[in-house]
């Protein structure tokens, strides 16, 4: 029987969360297809919360400029896009409850200049979600103008290219007049790195088997254990409803009785 235990697990100087397992023993050929189907569950169905799109003052669109703020737009929008977000269990069963994969939020963050500008100053709203990085970068309001800066966030799975977004924000394309909001390329999966390794050992008696090393690195808003029995549950949730189909049990009662 296969047993999984983790031998090693960390939080570097980023705050990634690292973590090694072990899963031994296994069937000479099952290392691989066990460890390629949960890195691929891994690094493309997890779900995760990012920021979408953002309003600041009265900019209109990426190349406008930012009156007060050492940045241009662009750049604040990069260091938007590095900010970690953590939903709350209240927000995950909202989600479960509603069974959607467009969840928004909203946060809003005001300061009067001159001010360093960090993700830990937005106000979000309180026990649904919150900043695993706190300290970092926005922007530097350089002179006394007041900045305000909204940000949408979403919850999602993969990683969302602004030209996707935009099919659904037509609207705006033709009402300039009003701030417009600024996509952001949304980074969702919170895994960083799902690496595995094969190899072989011997039981207790003497056979030959497989030992499967997973290593995983998540951006802190989930654990790597955590992430591991999510990725497990989808396995089995893909699975399970095809063995307990009818059509199955009726090629199983059919198989059955022809060897009789």
């Amino acid at each position: 029987m296969s047993t999984l235990n983790c031998i090693e697990s960390y939080i570097d100087q980023e705050k990634n969360y690292y973590a090694c397992f072990l899963i031994e023993p296994l069937e000479v050929g099952q290392g691989i297809t066990l460890g390629n189907a949960l890195r691929r569950t891994l690094l493309s169905d997890l779900s995760g919360f990012a920021i979408t799109g953002v309003r600041m003052n009265d900019v209109k669109h990426e190349f406008s400029a930012l009156e007060g703020v050492r940045e241009d737009v662009l750049e604040i929008l990069l260091n938007l896009k590095e900010v970690v977000l953590k939903p709350s269990f209240l927000t995950k069963e909202k989600i479960r409850k509603l069974n959607t994969n467009n969840f928004r939020l909203k946060g809003i963050l005001k300061v009067k200049g001159p001010a360093i500008v960090t993700a830990g100053m937005f106000f979000l709203p309180p026990g649904l979600v919150k900043i695993m990085n706190p300290s970092q970068y926005i922007c530097t309001v350089v002179t006394s103008k007041e900045l305000m800066l909204e940000i949408d966030i979403e919850n999602g799975i993969g990683y969302t290219l602004t030209e996707e977004m935009r099919k659904e924000n037509v609207f705006e394309k033709f009402h300039p007049q009003k701030p417009s909001t600024l996509l952001v390329d949304a980074l969702f999966m919170p895994i960083k790195t799902a690496n595995y390794k094969v190899k072989l050992i011997h039981d207790t008696k003497g056979n030959i088997k497989e030992s499967l090393s997973f290593e995983i690195v998540t951006n802190g808003s989930i654990t790597p254990k955590r992430s591991l029995q999510e990725a497990l549950k989808i396995l089995m949730n893909l699975f399970y409803p095809l063995f307990v189909s009818p059509d199955f049990s009726a090629l199983l009662d059919l198989e059955t009785s022809s060897n009789g």
